[in-house]
């Protein structure tokens, strides 16, 4: 699998990603008081669909890729199997459904941090503001483990309403990475097509 093909599906998956995260965030706003075993079969539901897809394209892809993409193969079942898990025991996850988006916060925003890291390396503007996203998000994302408000309905929308920063934050920043990737390959194109020139030169 070439490697435009490789950032492609990246910012495919990130961008679902995303747009799972603000639709979760926005049932637990709209629906605080009654939302939690809906929330529990929508994620259900949403792990299934996103290992379904994985596998499609797993199974789409060229002999030859499918050897770089045996890991989309395991990832893409065990989505599955989330997915059905949650299904069959939605009150299990339920009771630990505030500390798991909160994981995922945290590892989103620890992501984020060698984002950041990556960019200042290649000298890439704006680089800092990943940073501080990241700090952002993994703060929030302890709020959200740690529960220190006094009420559920208070907490529940609290949390939706950091799920859907997280979600859009996902988007802004997998758009700029794949901007400042797509930079860099033409930057690395325009140096191969001068080097042939001076090799035709000589």
């Amino acid at each position: 699998m070439s490697k435009d093909n490789k950032v492609k599906t990246f910012k495919k998956e990130f961008i679902f990603t995303a747009i799972a995260l603000i639709a979760v965030g926005a049932m637990f706003v709209i629906l605080p008081e009654s939302s939690t075993k809906i929330i529990c079969y929508v994620t259900a539901g949403l792990l299934c669909v996103w290992g379904i897809i994985k596998l499609f394209m797993y199974i789409s892809a060229e002999r030859q890729q499918q050897a770089f993409t045996s890991f989309s193969l395991v990832g893409s079942v065990a989505l599955i199997i989330g997915g059905v898990a949650i299904f069959i025991n939605p009150e299990f996850f339920a009771s630990i459904l505030a500390t798991f988006f909160g994981c995922v916060m945290i590892v989103d925003g620890v992501l984020k941090v060698q984002y950041g890291v990556d960019l200042a390396k290649i000298g890439a503007k704006m680089w800092w503001t990943i940073l501080i996203l990241a700090a952002v998000i993994i703060g929030l994302g302890l709020v959200v483990v740690f529960n220190p408000f006094s009420t559920a309905m208070v907490f529940t929308i609290f949390a939706g309403a950091v799920l859907i920063f997280n979600g859009i934050s996902d988007i802004v920043t997998t758009i700029y990475v794949s901007h400042i990737y797509k930079e860099l390959a033409k930057k690395q194109k325009t140096i191969t097509l001068t080097d042939e020139d001076y090799k035709d030169v000589d």
